[in-house]
């Protein structure tokens, strides 16, 4: 048992103000933020005990307040890696798809049921032989970087992503500051059913760094400054750096609308990041 199961096991994540997990070719880091008073993020680490060269990455953002959110986030994150460990097969990437869909949906329920209108968003990286698989609710974020390129993957299930798509908003930057920002399209838990679950592949030769971040993250950090900071640092210092930024330096938008807030206050949230380089053979 690595360190990240043990806390998330104990539900003891949330205790802590910053913690860091680092082993292997995996970083993770988390901090509570600058107003929030508790930690409602929840990641893993884990490989697969019969299939070590598999594993599971994933971040849960809690949405609700302690008693809820962070509760939420909590139960996603210790039943996926208890269904992750009880897969008998990973050879089939179809397969996996299907097996997951259907443990959402009784995660889904399980929340309603346990956490009140408390829930949570969930960005999910199966890492397997050839293939990277990754599986998104809400808007939490995963992204590659290669060839000095940061590409986000996977799509924000929100609002602001909605009117990015219909020419409402006419830049990616904008979508941070807009004032609908928070207004999510799916999620696991809360009062009622609002699921939808998005899967993306990367080939893994395609992929030379993956990283997956709560909005705690790109909220607070363009992809620009994200790109910079992954570009300028060696691996072992990117999160803590890119939390560091998150934390210290507000933003200012660059429009002028009432639509949109003027800046966004630096550590507005819990941030979370983990990182997985791929080791040259």
């Amino acid at each position: 048992m690595n360190s990240c199961e043990h806390d998330l096991l104990n539900n003891c994540q949330q205790n802590y103000k910053r913690r860091e997990y680092s082993f292997n070719s995996v970083i993770a880091l988390m901090d509570r933020g600058n107003i929030r008073k508790k930690q409602e993020d929840s990641l893993l680490i884990s490989k697969h005990k019969l299939y070590p060269n598999n594993e599971i990455l994933l971040i849960a953002d809690g949405m609700g307040g302690l008693n809820n959110g962070a509760f939420a986030s909590n139960l996603a994150a210790t039943n996926s890696l208890v269904w992750f460990q009880s897969l008998k097969k990973l050879n089939s990437i179809n397969s996996l798809k299907k097996e997951y869909e259907k443990f959402v949906l009784q995660l889904d329920d399980l929340i309603r049921i346990k956490c009140g209108d408390g829930g949570t968003t969930l960005v999910t990286a199966f890492l397997l032989e050839d293939v990277v698989l990754i599986a998104n609710i809400g808007d939490s974020r995963a992204y590659i970087y290669d060839n000095n390129e940061l590409i986000q993957v996977t799509k924000d299930q929100s609002v602001t992503q909605k009117l990015l798509d219909d020419g409402m908003i006419t830049s990616k930057e904008h979508m941070r500051f807009h004032k609908k920002n928070n207004l999510i399209l799916s999620r696991l838990g809360c009062e009622k059913r609002l699921l939808t679950l998005d899967f993306y592949e990367i080939d893994i030769e395609k992929m030379n760094q993956l990283y997956l971040f709560s909005d705690g993250i790109t909220d607070c950090v363009s992809d620009s400054t994200l790109n910079s900071i992954i570009s300028s640092n060696t691996f072992d210092q990117i999160p803590s750096k890119i939390i560091n930024i998150a934390l210290s330096e507000n933003s200012h938008c660059p429009i002028k609308s009432q639509d949109y807030y003027e800046m966004i206050q630096a550590g507005k949230d819990n941030a979370s990041i983990i990182g997985k380089i791929k080791r040259r053979k």
